[in-house]
């Protein structure tokens, strides 16, 4: 009889068993949060260095092609000649950064870029040897509005 009553001493309670189980969980919730948050932080990061990546690659192209290419856009755009703008800045002028936006929209659906360029005004007139260009690169944050990154440069005729 006394061999049985030691086994009986030394079992675990499903009373201890649950209290365990307390005791694990109010240490893992906390631990799960601050990994979300950095998770979230580690996501927001990697977004905000495509969008510069993405602006710089635009911008670089843009600065890259003729400078008559405004002129043809116009043209090609039925504008009216004697207008500064703003114009939209259509895919045509950064091809190969399309590729790479598309790319990214692959993986975060919210990518958006778009931007205008237009010609300057110098003493009334409307300058045609000065470019402006803006273009905004936008995304979504979790919980939050969406981040907006820009890039304006100015593209004067050689």
């Amino acid at each position: 009889m006394k061999v049985r009553k030691l086994a009986n001493n030394n079992a675990i309670t499903l009373v201890e068993i649950c209290i365990a189980m307390a005791i694990l969980m109010m240490a893992l919730v906390p631990l799960m949060q601050i990994s979300s948050d950095d998770a979230a932080t580690a996501i927001e990061t990697e977004k905000i260095q495509m969008a510069e990546r993405i602006l710089e690659s635009v911008k670089s192209e843009i600065m890259a092609m003729p400078f008559k290419r405004f002129y043809e856009r116009i043209e090609a755009d039925g504008e009216d000649k004697a207008s500064a703008g703003p114009f939209q800045l259509s895919d045509g002028f950064y091809p190969i950064s399309l590729s790479e936006v598309l790319k990214v929209q692959t993986k975060f659906k919210d990518f958006k870029v778009e931007g205008t360029w237009k010609f300057l005004m110098k003493d009334g007139k409307v300058d045609k040897t000065m470019v402006q260009a803006d273009i905004i690169c936008s995304f979504s944050r979790a919980g939050s509005p969406p981040l907006v990154r820009n890039k304006s440069f100015l593209i004067v005729r050689p």
